[in-house]
């Protein structure tokens, strides 16, 4: 039932996603499902679920006819204002992308408020280019390794001392001050928490729930998480699984910019209206880090400048 009918809002946001799920209906295949929902009309200010349409696949064009036929069902075409979307090329390409054509249809500019967490990993996306180049397959076989021998490996090495140098503690104080505050006031899902969690442990600190190892996750490249978590996990157990000293090196340079910069950078994302200053502020810190890791930090203010 159309309950915007008898008050319809002013305005509202559009959100949409994607995912491929098994089809519970007896379909043995996954198919493509997409979640639409508004936010910001002062009824729904929490968000209001318009449909989960199944579609053939997650082109920018499908995305787009799906989602407003779901509005215009709703009687909402006219009360959109922004646009929520991940940054996915089938949702932010410039000329196929399903923002771009949803804001074609409805005949008017729209904002565009793209997912801050998916912005941001293409920042460790580079600093990870930068040191170890970058990866051709879907799956980072590094990630494969440490998935295979993860039973095998002893749980008793948490900690990896002397991976900051004395001239950026200030720093390591600031990020544990910052991850602390996000575990204790924030309720994160799963990954999120790991994340924060390997993070005070390579800083020489224990989480407040204690020192746990959760069983390894998803290590496809679209998981955004992955590469933070299996990386800080490559260091620590680095000795058990052989590395030489070069892989070693390498996994120093990442988890320095993981746990000082990116981590707590990454936690403050999800307000669009600070996002300005979180960005200048992480630039600022490469422009000085560059003097730590040239190579590093150049190719994240790269990344950083081609998304201003």
């Amino acid at each position: 039932m159309n309950d915007f009918k008898e008050s319809p809002p002013d305005y509202c946001t559009l959100h949409w996603d994607g995912k491929l799920v098994r089809d519970v209906l007896g379909e043995t295949y996954p198919v493509e499902s997409l979640v639409v929902l508004v936010s910001g009309a002062p009824q729904y200010e929490e968000g209001k679920l318009l449909g989960v349409p199944f579609i053939e696949k997650a082109t920018g064009i499908q995305q787009c006819n799906a989602t407003l036929e779901l509005i215009e069902t709703w009687g909402l075409t006219d009360n959109i204002v922004g646009l929520v979307f991940d940054t996915t090329a089938s949702n932010s390409g410039i000329n196929k992308g399903a923002a771009k054509l949803i804001e074609e249809k409805l005949d008017k500019k729209v904002f565009y408020l793209a997912c801050r967490h998916h912005i941001s990993e293409v920042i460790i996306g580079g600093a990870w280019e930068a040191v170890f180049s970058k990866v051709k397959s879907p799956d980072n076989p590094m990630f494969i390794n440490v998935k295979e021998k993860r039973d095998k490996l002893d749980k008793d090495c948490p900690r990896v001392l002397g991976l900051v140098e004395q001239d950026l503690k200030q720093k390591k104080t600031n990020t544990i001050a910052v991850v602390s505050n996000f575990l204790e006031k924030a309720s994160p899902r799963a990954d999120y928490r790991e994340v924060a969690e390997l993070c005070l442990i390579l800083l020489g600190e224990e989480p407040p729930q204690g020192i746990h190892w959760a069983k390894p996750g998803a290590i496809h490249q679209a998981r955004w998480m992955a590469r933070n978590i299996y990386c800080m996990k490559m260091l620590m157990f680095s000795k058990e699984l052989k590395y030489n000293k070069d892989t070693i090196f390498k996994l120093e340079r990442m988890n320095k910019f993981l746990v000082l910069f990116y981590t707590s950078h990454w936690m403050t994302t999800t307000s669009a209206a600070d996002a300005p200053i979180h960005d200048l502020q992480l630039m600022k810190y490469m422009l000085q880090y560059k003097e730590y890791d040239y190579e590093l930090a150049t190719s994240v203010l790269k990344k950083m400048n081609n998304h201003r």
